[in-house]
């Protein structure tokens, strides 16, 4: 089985992560909201199954809210390519926020994009044959990159990675 997901964390992050001077780690602890609209496009890889496919996030903000649009292609969690499928993420002064989105593929999804660029997220729920992932990584003002463990309904893991730029 192929699987992965790079979820939409990346588009949390889109919503996204980062310090007011546009990049992760060091430096003041104010979310900088503006450091990741736009668009990013790259490229996810099963490190597991060596799948691969093309993942982008169109990350806008509303308010205090960010919408993402996001987009994996490929045997996404061994199955079908998915159809793109749009979030939103709350957003403050110390970061954005996914709480409970329901998505048809990734599950119940939650993450948080800290001020300094920290990105985690998680999903549950999922359906098929995964039960849960994880994601860890970081984005900057030019890189979002991503570290999965997937785990399986019937036991066993997966990892799979992920980079994103700016376009």
């Amino acid at each position: 089985m192929n699987k992965l997901l790079l979820v939409p964390f990346l588009f949390l992050a889109a919503v996204p992560t980062a310090c007011s001077g546009g990049g992760g780690g060091g430096g003041s602890a104010t979310f900088n909201a503006a450091t990741y609209l736009g668009t990013w496009a790259g490229t996810w890889t099963n490190t597991t199954f060596s799948s691969t496919g093309a993942v982008s996030a169109v990350v806008s903000q509303t308010g205090d809210t960010f919408s993402v649009q996001f987009d994996m292609d490929g045997n996404v969690f061994g199955g079908s390519n998915p159809a793109l499928e749009s979030f939103t993420a709350s957003v403050s002064a110390v970061n954005a926020s996914l709480v409970s989105i329901s998505s048809s593929v990734y599950g119940t999804l939650t993450g948080t994009l800290a001020a300094d660029g920290t990105l985690n997220a998680s999903g549950s729920a999922i359906p098929g044959g995964v039960d849960t992932f994880t994601l860890t990584g970081t984005w900057t003002a030019t890189t979002i990159t991503a570290n999965v463990t997937i785990t399986f309904d019937a036991g066993g893991s997966a990892n799979a990675t992920a980079t994103l730029t700016k376009q």
